[in-house]
């Protein structure tokens, strides 16, 4: 697997200057099967009328696709998958006896993939939305979290939300395909929002100033902070906007959708999801996995 840096790992190593089933997936890119050390393209099976649940039995492997966006989804020292969503694709996959193989796809395209039947369901950090849920169906939801802003602090060295929204023409990045966007449009209607197709492109850019602040959720802006606190500042405790995130699955597959949320409220009730999300969004250890 190519060293790509996960979204930490590069504000680290670059931007600054700074020089069995459960246990390991199987990571691909979304569209030829290789390797598992080596990400290719995920083996696309075409849409046969066969439930996605009867598939994922019969072959006994459940596919997931991600796209990278720290902590949900990021790369370890070694190129392998860790996150939050990771956690829940291993930890799902661990109960229901079935091999995991990890897809990794762009954010623009990671629902579209479901759809194509690149992957059987989406653990991402995907956010909720009733536009999306025309082109899928979500689970119920696995945790709510705040959208914030993080900026540079050489371009904006006082102020918070509401200062950074009185100044014209502020560069403000953001992620395409997220809906950071359109919370960004909305909370900050003076700045340029510049969509940017790659995360760790974003934070480079806010680090050398092309950017003067990033619109992220939550842990990241104070995640970034706290490593660098003489480059980045997050505008403390003013999220922009809160949304809440579910896994998604095909429309109509149901059977697929009723495990899953049977899964979901039987790890709430345990108190392993909490832990999890206390985990990775509560504190940083996990950054030494980076």
């Amino acid at each position: 697997m190519t060293k790509t840096a996960s979204l930490l790992a590069f504000a680290l190593a670059v931007l600054f200057g700074a020089s069995a089933f459960a246990d390991q997936p199987t990571m691909t890119k979304a569209s030829t099967p290789t390797t598992a050390s080596k990400p290719a393209k995920a083996g696309h099976r075409p849409l046969t009328g066969t439930s996605t649940l009867t598939a994922i039995e019969r072959s006994g492997v459940l596919r997931v696709g991600v796209a990278v966006n720290a902590p949900f989804v990021m790369h370890d020292k070694d190129g392998q998958p860790i996150g939050y969503s990771i956690d829940l694709a291993r930890r799902f996959a661990a109960a229901m006896g079935w091999k995991l193989q990890v897809v990794e796809a762009s954010w623009p395209n990671l629902t579209t993939g479901l759809r194509t039947n690149d992957y059987d369901v989406v653990i991402s950090g995907l956010s909720v939305t009733p536009q999306r849920a025309r082109f899928v169906q979500f689970t119920d939801p696995v945790g709510e979290f705040d959208i914030g802003v993080v900026v540079n602090r050489n371009k904006f060295a006082h102020g918070g939300l509401a200062d950074l929204r009185k100044r014209a023409h502020a560069k403000v990045g953001v992620r395409k395909g997220e809906l950071t966007v359109d919370f960004a449009r909305v909370a900050l209607p003076e700045a340029d929002i510049v969509e940017i197709d790659n995360e760790n492109t974003a934070v480079a850019d806010l680090g050398s100033g092309k950017l003067d602040a990033y619109v992220a959720e939550a842990p990241l802006p104070q995640v970034l902070e706290k490593v660098h606190p003489d480059k980045l500042r997050a505008l403390g405790n003013e999220p922009i906007a809160r949304t809440a995130h579910a896994l998604a699955v095909r429309p109509n597959e149901t059977g697929m959708l009723r495990v899953l949320n049977a899964w979901i409220t039987y790890e709430r009730a345990s108190g392993w999801l909490k832990s999890r999300n206390d985990y990775w969004f509560n504190g940083t250890a996990w950054a030494t996995e980076l």
